[in-house]
């Protein structure tokens, strides 16, 4: 039979592949609740697969099907000849091939899983790319019945939910919410909401049930009624966030080599990816924002160039933290991703005290201001405010501070 994909008629390969490339790394595991949720975002695994050539193998052959496209039966047809060649088809007793004592079977079924799993979680990650991409026209999400000949009765109850694509529930039942769930969805905008006389679910119409899960790793979890463990989790958000920390690395990478004009094309492209959307909707972590030239880390010290927003600071920014700052709620996505040119173009630049640089820039037609800091024992220099300001407060605010750089004149 074939796969039921047809759902993806719409989707970016690109966003499908970039989701399946950002899990380079190799993982052999035992059992499939060693790793969970958002390591899955970041490496490869197959459970009882302790051989990496093997995992390698599998991971190259999903690789190609992602990018060129394949049924489950010309997946299969392909690595057959290697499987049986390692040993992992039928009755399997080598623990070194698969890490344990015990006899496992491989046959269809378990590959139909693999096969599966990979390939709908993979898409799962670019239709949520595709969503954040979208979500300024289509900020909605309706959850839609599943293809599947046998609905499970708890899915069922979840049709026809309707909420902001940013809303805490697609976090833990954005699907697939399942092995072989064939739940869908489908992104609203705000005019076809009203034409069909949709309303936002309410809050008290969600599903609220959970229950416990210890998973191989002894640390429990908590997993959403109706949902399988390993799926109680957002793939999307899984990727984007993997898709910002190997940004980090990659920026690091290439301006300790004095490759300044590509750090600076990655950071310019990722603060237009809808990860940067993202991570301002439900901030976590931090995300790279700008990069500082020679002259200005060794003012500060800082160690490294790169600079990041953390979370914390992000929060208070958008007035999470009342009782600490009202914030600058009134800033949006497209002034943060000013924030590049405002290191790299500004008009004045000051220090205050050791660890400490201020920017003034005048960009998009505003003078902005943005302060970057090294903290002791942090491993990158971060923005710790931002907002705008005047021409003629530059003066007052940097008149007792050293000027590293004014081109006013």
């Amino acid at each position: 039979m074939a796969d039921n994909l047809g759902y993806s008629i719409f989707l970016k390969p690109d966003d499908v592949v970039r989701a399946f490339e950002a899990r380079d790394a190799l993982q052999p595991t035992v059992r499939w609740s060693e790793m969970m949720h958002e390591n899955h975002a970041v490496a490869f695994t197959v459970a009882k697969v302790a051989k990496l050539d093997l995992l390698r193998s599998m991971r190259t052959s999903i690789d190609d099907v992602i990018r060129n496209g394949g049924t489950f039966e010309e997946w299969k047809s392909g690595i057959m000849p290697e499987l049986r060649k390692t040993g992992w088809w039928g009755a399997v007793s080598n623990a070194e091939l698969t890490g344990t004592d015990e006899t496992i079977i491989v046959n269809n079924r378990r590959l139909r899983t693999i096969y599966n799993t990979n390939v709908r979680m993979s898409m799962a990650s670019g239709h949520w790319t595709r969503i954040q991409r979208q979500k300024d026209v289509y900020p909605y999400l309706r959850y839609l019945p599943s293809t599947s000949e046998h609905k499970r009765p708890l899915h069922m109850t979840w049709y026809g939910i309707l909420l902001p694509v940013d809303h805490p529930f697609w976090q833990t039942h954005f699907p697939p919410n399942g092995w072989g769930c064939k739940c869908h969805f489908e992104q609203v905008s705000e005019r076809r909401m009203k034409r069909m006389g949709w309303a936002i679910t309410p809050e008290h119409n969600l599903p609220q049930g959970a229950r416990m899960f210890i998973p191989a790793t002894g640390q429990p979890i908590m997993v959403p009624d109706g949902i399988d463990p390993g799926f109680s989790y957002n793939p999307g958000t899984a990727h984007l966030r993997a898709v910002a920390t190997k940004t980090v690395a990659s920026l690091r990478a290439a301006t300790d080599a004095g490759m300044d004009a590509a750090a600076d094309a990655t950071l310019r492209e990722i603060i237009r990816d809808p990860a940067f959307d993202q991570f301002l909707a439900r901030p976590s972590g931090a995300f790279p924002v700008a990069i500082l030239d020679p002259a200005q880390q060794e003012a500060i010290q800082a160690n490294a160039r790169v600079v990041v927003m953390p979370e914390g600071v992000y929060r208070k920014q958008r007035g999470d933290q009342p009782d600490v700052s009202r914030g600058h709620p009134e800033l949006g996505p497209d002034a943060y991703r000013l924030l590049p040119d405002i290191v790299s173009r500004a008009l004045v630049i000051a220090q205050q005290g050791s660890d400490r640089l201020i920017f003034f820039a005048d960009e998009a037609g505003n003078v902005w201001k943005a302060v970057v800091r090294q903290d002791a024992g942090d491993e990158l220099p971060i923005v710790v405010s931002f907002h705008r300001s005047r021409v003629r407060n530059i003066a007052a605010e940097t008149r007792h501070l050293t000027i590293l750089m004014d081109r006013r004149q």
